[in-house]
């Protein structure tokens, strides 16, 4: 099985002595699993950030096995945010959602999607407010779609301000 596709690095794990056990949630394939052979080396290393968005080539033997990557970098996107540990604290937030809460080799394109918005509303000066309506848009399209409304009691308190 080999195909070629883009994809978000959602986790890696070192294996022996220069390798890596990674996923990856690709835009056709979802979530997949495999070894980059050589992915601690200096070459690839620094581009192997989590939330950076990589060219993918997968090839596999049968879909019960692992496979194994060769990737190259396509956009990276989390050494923009290096130096702000509010939204970098965000992007790891939000990536391990996506790993923990898709099933693997399941594509969804809207998840997909939403994480290049996701970076998109990094961008932006009220990204914290983005951020939380993006995290229940991600939960809706997962299947746990929270239903606000009735969770809550409304009252509205009117408070005046004197100066």
């Amino acid at each position: 099985m080999n195909w070629d596709d883009t994809g978000f690095l959602l986790s890696k794990s070192k294996y022996n002595e220069n390798s890596l056990i990674t996923e990856i949630y690709t835009k056709q394939h979802g979530k997949v699993s495999g070894i980059i052979f050589g992915g601690t080396s200096k070459k690839i290393k620094n581009y192997l950030q989590l939330g950076n968005e990589l060219y993918v080539n997968y090839n596999s033997k049968n879909e019960n096995r692992i496979g194994y990557f060769k990737i190259e970098i396509y956009k990276a996107y989390t050494p923009i945010y290096f130096d702000d540990a509010k939204k970098l604290n965000c992007i790891i937030s939000a990536i391990n959602l996506v790993k923990l809460l898709t099933a693997d080799s399941q594509s969804n394109k809207k998840i997909y999607d939403l994480l290049i918005k996701f970076y998109l509303d990094l961008s932006e000066d009220d990204w914290l407010r983005l951020y939380i309506f993006w995290e229940l848009k991600l939960l809706s399209h997962l299947g746990y779609n929270l239903d606000l409304d009735s969770m809550v009691k409304k009252k509205l308190k009117i408070i005046r301000f004197y100066m």
